[in-house]
């Protein structure tokens, strides 16, 4: 069984009726678009309620904007019903059970199951419908849906649609994750609808909202959605031609909830219906359009002649004569009428005032452009093979005669196409006189003239980008040692080399070994502006395994935007596994008192390979105070000892903080690593740096050992006699006490004397000293 996906949050609104198929009533007012809007609960077992409620918030958001919303709701939607309650629509949303491909079941070639919805169906013959009984109905079936021109499908908590898996079911690889998106928008693609979003976690009112109330392509929409992830990236459609495909997982690649598929120029209004700008207006716009309604209706020549009912110098027009309104007269015609100055369309010749009511109202709205792709055009005119050329198209909201002009600073003309219909379109290739033009900002516009003469226009630019990149300042330098020990203890797992940008450029990054093979390359994404940029290594091989030690190139080139390729840089980066998980079992523990309540702590360390170790304990200055191993044959595997604060004599090491150094060698690679541990009754942190007279501070002691009395704070402050508060235990060994510092006294330092008795009947005591202020 396919299982849905939990969502995450949704506001659950009041239920309107679960109706097998039920158009919503008409609201008062006028609706903002007379799109239909149909939405879908499929069979869900357990589920299906809470989709219900998910539905009625989406109905509750979709019939403030317009009256036409239908549902088709568990345990009523059989395919049938779906098919019928579709036609026509310009949005289709569907909650329910999701079966993709690829996935662990059955591959079926034609996709008879895969890719669409999971509906209601009489399984088992008894004649009744529930929401336990389902059969998947995949492309075949969705892509013969009649839905509306320039229709999106909303797939909201479905497995698979998104790139998703089922709960419980291993994450996919991206390249398994794309498939699935580019896999289930398909068969929707192939019917009217032109746009695929998937959203496994969030509901769909705040698309709801956008699509009926701004004027925005369909990816920007999807892109500026409140839960948007910030990990956009597009792929080519395996499936689709001509489309852009999205997606934006939770994590870089992980957590594959939201995708989109999309013609890149569809909007919301054309979505909508809200985008065609050739409808004729019930009523006379002026300035506007219009046509002569009858024959031999007349142009007067001026207002005053038309008031005064004269027929002086009056001009018949035939009906159909097309007519620009210009202004309305405060004059009234000798009959009443109210009177308007036109002018000839197709005959500029013709001029004058006629009569309101002889006249029909036209297409007076210039078309629109509705979305340019690509948003920001860039063009490197090198040669080079890459972005050697642009393209630029539109999309307009009606039928026009449309120009797209490309212009240098001084509104020189340098490219032109010109055509009909409603996709504007032209391809630069950045040259003039066959040179290429200077690097810089180019204007770009298109231009539409409707069949009644509307002009509607748009501007933008072309950046055009022939300078490479370059990176610098690159750390670590060219002689620096850098390596990593990508073994899974967590220390120096990564290597990374960082630099700065001179422009928005990404970073192709290529390691290869010592014999020049290329084990690794990828790219480090490009930001919006120049600045700084961070190259990572884990260690691993284009095959996720972890490659042999050894001293590796790491060769960075930065490539911009348009495609210009700057100088590589690279560094010597060496893999040394050899040595890992330096470790102490206590970071805090107490010999000093000569109990046994914490008297050692267990340090160990682990070779992959047999070595020669240097084993020793430091004190903060680095001074080897203790020697456990001095360049010693040791096997692969767990080195361990226990230590008890003794120097090699047997003299117990004063109380303070502490490292054990390891350093191991195979006679081919060096690598050391450290971990601290402190000797004391009671590690003591400050929340500030020093003390200041008459403020407060924080004051927080672990012990080492178990206590059988609170301790308390001993503050020794110059000028003022040692006074004491008692702290709070807030852990198992852990206690605070804040207190505030007194005022006057002498300059110096303030001392903290943490002090308590052990569970053994010892004294313990540690001290802390700052600054005071």
């Amino acid at each position: 069984m396919r299982r849905s996906i939990a969502v995450l949050s949704l506001a659950v609104l009041a239920a309107f009726g679960l109706a097998g198929v039920a158009p919503s009533p008409a609201r008062a007012g006028t609706p903002l678009s007379p799109a239909k809007v149909v939405i879908i609960v499929g069979a869900t077992e357990g589920t299906t309620a809470t989709y219900r409620s998910r539905a009625d918030a989406a109905y509750a958001e979709a019939i403030k904007y317009t009256p036409n919303v239908v549902k088709v709701y568990s345990p009523n939607a059989t395919w049938a019903r779906v098919k019928s309650a579709t036609v026509g629509a310009s949005i289709v949303i569907y909650f329910g059970h999701g079966n993709g491909w690829p996935s662990p079941y059955t591959y079926d070639p034609t996709y008879a199951t895969k890719d669409g919805f999971g509906l209601n169906n009489d399984n088992n013959g008894d004649g009744k419908l529930s929401d336990y009984e389902k059969k998947y109905y995949g492309e075949p079936a969705v892509r013969t849906l009649d839905l509306a021109p320039n229709a999106i499908v909303l797939l909201h908590n479905l497995c698979y649609a998104s790139g998703n898996s089922e709960p419980g079911y291993a994450e996919p690889t991206v390249s398994v994750a794309r498939q699935r998106i580019s896999n289930y928008a398909a068969g929707f693609l192939q019917s009217n609808a032109q746009a695929v979003l998937a959203d496994g976690h969030h509901g769909p009112a705040d698309y709801l909202r956008a699509l009926f109330t701004t004027d925005q392509t369909i990816e920007s929409m999807w892109r500026n959605a409140p839960d948007r992830n910030g990990h956009v990236s597009g792929f080519t459609s395996t499936r689709t031609a001509g489309v852009r495909a999205l997606m934006d997982p939770e994590g870089t690649t992980s957590g594959y909830y939201r995708s989109l598929v999309t013609d890149p120029m569809l909007t919301t209004t054309m979505v909508t219906n809200r985008a065609d700008t050739s409808r004729d207006p019930a009523t006379l716009v002026v300035p506007g359009r219009a046509q002569v309604r009858m024959a031999d209706a007349a142009l007067y020549p001026d207002a005053a002649i038309a008031a005064a009912g004269s027929m002086e110098g009056v001009t018949p027009l035939p009906a159909g004569t097309r007519l620009a309104t210009v202004a309305r007269s405060t004059q009234l015609a000798a009959d009443g009428a109210s009177l308007v100055e036109v002018q000839g369309l197709d005959d500029p010749a013709l001029h004058g005032v006629m009569r309101a009511v002889d006249l029909i109202p036209m297409d007076s709205a210039a078309p629109k452009v509705l979305a340019v792709d690509p948003i920001s055009p860039l063009i490197s005119p090198n040669g080079d093979g890459t972005a050697d050329t642009v393209t630029v198209s539109g999309s307009l909201s009606e039928t026009s005669s449309w120009t797209v002009s490309i212009l240098a600073p001084d509104d020189t003309v340098l490219a032109s196409a010109s055509g009909s219909g409603t996709t504007p379109r032209i391809t630069w290739d950045g040259l003039l006189d066959g040179q290429a033009v200077a690097d810089g900002s180019y204007r770009t516009t298109i231009r539409a003239t409707d069949p009644w003469q509307n002009i509607g226009s748009r501007s933008g630019s072309i950046r055009v980008d022939t300078t490479p990149p370059s990176l610098t300042g690159v750390i670590p330098g060219e002689d620096a040692a850098a390596w990593f020990s990508p073994n899974g203890d967590g220390v120096r797992e990564t290597v990374s080399a960082s630099g700065t940008l001179t422009e928005a450029a990404s970073v192709v990054v290529r390691i290869q070994n010592a014999d020049a093979i290329t084990v690794r390359s990828f790219a480090v994404a490009a930001g919006t502006t120049a600045g700084g940029a961070v190259v990572s290594w884990d260690g691993k091989d284009g095959s996720g395994h972890l490659v042999p030690d050894g001293t590796y190139q790491l060769r960075m080139t930065p490539r911009d935007l348009a495609g210009n390729v700057g100088p590589g840089v690279t560094r010597a980066v060496t893999v040394v596994r050899l040595l890992g998980f330096v470790t102490t079992s206590r970071t805090l523990f107490y010999p000093q008192d000569r109990d046994d309540l914490a008297r050692a702590t267990a340090l160990r360390f682990t070779l992959a390979r047999p070595g020669t170790v240097s084993w020793t304990i430091r004190n903060p200055a680095g001074t080897i105070v203790a020697t456990l191993l001095a360049d010693a044959p040791v096997a692969a595997g767990v080195t361990g000892r226990n230590f008890y604060g003794l120097t090699e004599t047997g003299a117990m090491l004063p109380a303070g903080r502490y490292v054990s150094y390891v350093t191991a060698t195979d006679g081919a690679v060096t690598a050391s690593q450290a971990v601290a541990f402190e000797m004391n009754a009671f590690r003591i942190r400050a929340s500030a740096t020093s003390a200041t007279r008459g403020r407060s501070i924080t004051i927080t002691a672990v012990s080492a050992e178990a206590l059988s009395t609170m301790p308390r704070v001993y503050v020794t402050q110059p000028g003022h006699a040692q006074w004491s508060v008692s702290m709070v235990k807030i852990g198992t060994l852990t206690y605070r006490a804040t207190l505030t510092l007194k005022t006057g006294g002498s300059s110096g330092s303030a001392a903290f004397k943490v002090q308590a008795v052990d569970s053994g009947g010892r004294a313990q005591r540690t001290t802390l000293t700052l600054p005071l202020r």
